[in-house]
């Protein structure tokens, strides 16, 4: 028996034994159509009204029996041993679609990812999120446009009408899965394929401003922000155009916040651009492999901090594994997601620098800042002073410290714990310090104080820290961070080998694996002598492949 194939998502597509049929008759085609979608079994007199509502009952029946000719004719099947008419099903007054015959609707592909993302109502595991990911881009590669697109009968017939409530109900389910499916690969750090599903959505809504809004963060969290720039120029100018509005107040607020980031990003230290500007250029840009897990379990905890539960997170793994890397990749995530990044790395010196990653953290971050006395009054700016001396310069007529250092030491843990709350009720923090395995006792002491404040006024912050896996085994202490704050360690593995060829495909220029090389411009083969050294371009590759290789 043949298989009836139909797609609906989009320009309707009819296909039977692998052909694609067309119609003589627009309403025998709609006809097809609205019983596949539909299913069941419909009264004849029911169909003859939804199509020919112009018409009288005698003439609608009898162009009801002409449809249905032209439909036995075209699914008529090639095998002669086949039942005759083996798609359409005719009970007395009755017609419909045999249920039992071979026929596929893409419709029912995505209703079935559709129902799956709904049932899911908690975070999903690795393991299911990655099936729910390539179960819901499976769904979503059969949609073409919206329901019947550009398919209308041009009368006033209940069949335009139920075209019209069919389009709005799958563009609110598709609109779902756009949203879930995009969510999921961002919470899996795989911000390429998200920004490509949200592009795609904007494509088929162009209307959009959540998928908008997500595009956004999600280019700047690649480092993009003209591309986000385009995104809001963009949808401003469609909703201009087409409804004669402005973007809400949500989205213009986000336009806001990503000119604010980049004011502040033109206006960082001296030292921090020298810092930046003196990286040597780098040929290779390594993709994010084998840390979704880990990323995903990052996201959860910024969600909940986010939502006034402070919390506390350890990247723990051997020097070299890429603690570093995931931490920045994250940190440029939270950093669209509209979240203040302070940042501060401990040294190896022995705890002879009290303070000193909290120290580098604070001071970045109050230079940036206009006027540090609308986050704190003079007395806490005096205290504050004892870690950053630098503030007297601009405030000289700040008050004298106490002297008391059991008092000194309250004094100045409660004038950093009052900054961070006026910091946090601007925005969520993140808080990363890198190499937690040679912080200070100090620091640690000014930490457990700062996650019992955050604990008691519900502040919207996450700790992260980076930490050696031996300096974990060696400086127990910093599990007593677990003490005030809900305490996640991340242990990250060495990548598979799996994983590791997917890396250095991605490297060495072939992109995903199983990719060949570009061969777009061919040239003459260039025979190596013994012992002669790499071509320069060759080599500046293997340096760079070295770099990411081995970077911490």
């Amino acid at each position: 028996m043949s298989v009836l194939r139909l797609n609906v998502l989009g320009p309707p597509e009819v296909y039977h034994d692998g052909s694609r049929l067309t119609f003589a008759l627009r309403k025998a085609q709609a006809l097809l159509l609205y019983l596949a979608v539909e299913g069941g079994m419909h009264p004849r007199s029911k169909l003859a009204a939804l199509l020919w509502p112009d018409s009288e009952p005698h003439a609608a029946r009898t162009a009801l029996r002409n449809a249905l000719t032209l439909l036995r004719r075209l699914l008529a099947d090639l095998d002669p041993s086949a039942p005759a008419h083996s798609h359409l099903l005719c009970e007395h007054e009755l017609l419909g679609l045999d249920p039992h015959a071979p026929y596929e609707l893409d419709l029912e592909v995505v209703q079935q990812a559709y129902q799956q993302a709904q049932r899911l109502s908690s975070v999903p595991s690795e393991p299911e999120r990655a099936a729910l990911v390539s179960q819901v881009q499976h769904a979503l590669a059969q949609v073409h446009g919206p329901f019947l697109e550009g398919f209308w009968l041009r009368e006033e017939s209940g069949f335009d009408h139920w075209v019209q409530q069919q389009q709005q109900q799958w563009q609110v389910r598709l609109h779902h899965l756009f949203e879930r499916l995009s969510s999921w690969q961002e919470s899996g750090g795989e911000l390429e394929p998200a920004r490509a599903t949200l592009t795609r959505w904007l494509t088929l809504d162009a209307l959009s401003e959540e998928a908008s809004r997500r595009l956004m963060r999600v280019d700047l969290a690649l480092g993009d922000p003209s591309a986000a720039g385009r995104v809001y120029a963009t949808l401003r100018a469609r909703l201009a155009e087409e409804l004669r509005v402005p973007p809400s107040v949500e989205t213009v607020a986000l336009a806001d916040q990503m000119g604010a980031s980049a004011a502040a990003s033109r206006g960082s230290t001296p030292a921090r651009r020298a810092a930046v500007e003196s990286r040597p250029p780098s040929e290779l840009t390594a993709p994010l492999v084998g840390r979704a897990a880990a990323f995903s379990q990052l996201v959860a905890s910024f969600q909940q901090a986010r939502r006034g539960q402070p919390q506390a997170v350890l990247l723990v793994g051997e020097a070299g594994i890429g603690k570093t890397r995931l931490a920045s990749e994250f940190v440029a995530w939270a950093r669209a997601q509209g979240a203040q990044v302070l940042s501060g790395q401990a040294f190896e010196l022995g705890g002879r620098l009290p303070y000193q990653p909290l120290v580098e953290a604070l001071r970045e971050r109050l230079e940036a800042e206009n006027a540090p006395e609308d986050l704190l009054e003079d007395l806490w700016l005096t205290e504050l002073a004892r870690l950053l001396p630098e503030l007297r310069v601009r405030y000289p007529d700040l008050p004298v410290p106490t002297q008391d250092e059991l008092s000194a030491k309250v004094r100045l843990f409660e004038a950093v714990a009052r900054l961070f709350d006026a910091l946090a009720r601007r925005a969520p923090l993140l808080l990363l310090l890198e190499d937690l395995q040679w912080v200070d006792q100090a620091s640690l002491d000014l930490l457990r104080y700062l996650g019992h404040a955050w604990r008691e006024h519900g502040n919207r912050v996450l700790l992260l820290g980076t930490v050696r896996r031996e300096g974990l085994e060696l400086n127990p202490q910093l599990a007593d961070l677990g003490r005030d704050l809900p305490l996640s360690q991340i242990r990250l593995a060495p990548l598979s080998q799996p994983e590791t060829l997917h890396l250095l495909q991605a490297l060495v220029g072939q992109g995903a694996p199983g990719t060949p090389p570009d061969e777009s411009e061919p040239g003459p083969a260039q025979p190596s002598r013994p012992g002669a050294s790499p071509a320069p371009e060759r080599e500046r590759s293997l340096v760079g492949l070295g770099e990411v290789l081995f970077a911490q």
